[in-house]
């Protein structure tokens, strides 16, 4: 008798929080880091429950100092950062939209994504050799996670040129990301025809010549920025010009032979094995 009574005032229990779930009308997504709603703000939380649902992605506006410069690998590069305030979110959220998401199929985009996405209210790079010099950057990436800047404007006053500078160094921040960590490999075809051991060149035109491009991204040419190139430096040299230059705009680096037999390494290789349409995002310009 004992037993049926307790198994009756159980039933009740589980069914009265059943009803009380119901009533909250909530989809809580619980992780042993991260629960989702954040409750900062209600309009980003629906967007970032649906992010989640669709990329198995965290887009995080609340998180810690530890979250966000965790890494299991040595950090060279210095970055600054302040947290986003959650009234600012949608608006970078919908940016993120147009520079991110509708580039890449639905599918595509989800095997490449980092498990963690934080949107900041600053983020600034440390680049000097000798002494400080912090600059704002869109974007960086460390171990399984990308940090993203928000933007000043509302995504609706912003020009077609600062659009189009967003998506591309977002973009090429994300590709580096997916070559550092093993998402993206390239193939050996790709140096196959590139001497590392070279001096660097004393012009841009033997830069070119040798296979090797501006990098947009970092303003960098070999001619004049570094004594020798590294694979590394080469193949995210090719990843930010493709996703910053349009096909029309690659049309002189591409008469040169070695440059041409490259780029298309490359852009066969993210067509074909990994279902990225790279020409499209270089492409892409707005208005």
């Amino acid at each position: 008798m004992k037993t049926s009574i307790y198994a009756f005032l159980f039933a009740l229990l589980f069914l009265g929080a059943c009803a009380e779930d119901k009533e909250i009308g909530e989809i809580q997504i619980t992780d042993p880091d991260y629960v989702l709603p954040q409750g900062g703000n209600a309009a980003a939380d629906e967007v970032i429950l649906k992010l989640y649902e669709k990329y198995n992605t965290y887009f995080l506006y609340k998180y810690t100092e530890k979250d966000i410069e965790w890494t299991q690998t040595a950090l060279w590069a210095y970055y600054d950062y302040e947290p986003i305030d959650p009234n600012d979110v949608v608006n970078l959220l919908n940016l993120l939209e147009i520079t991110w998401f509708d580039l890449y199929d639905a599918e595509v985009l989800k095997r490449m994504m980092p498990y963690r996405v934080f949107l900041t209210g600053m983020l600034k790079e440390d680049i000097g050799s000798w002494w400080e010099n912090w600059v704002d950057i869109p974007a960086r990436y460390l171990e399984n996670q990308i940090a993203i800047n928000k933007v000043e404007k509302d995504v609706a006053d912003m020009s077609a040129a600062e659009k189009r500078e967003f998506k591309s160094y977002l973009q090429a921040t994300f590709l580096e990301y997916c070559v550092a960590y093993g998402v993206i490999t390239i193939p050996d075809e790709f140096y196959a025809g590139s001497d590392y051991t070279k001096s660097y060149a004393s012009s841009s035109e033997e830069a070119r010549e040798w296979g090797f491009v501006y990098n947009p991204k970092t303003d960098s040419e070999w001619s004049y920025d570094t004594y020798q190139i590294t694979s590394t430096d080469d193949v995210n040299a090719y990843l930010a010009s493709l996703v910053y230059r349009t096909t029309g705009e690659w049309a002189e680096d591409l008469e040169y032979p070695l440059i041409r037999e490259k780029y298309q390494i490359l852009v066969n290789c993210l067509k074909e094995q990994y279902g990225i349409d790279v020409c499209k995002i270089g492409n892409t310009v707005y208005e």
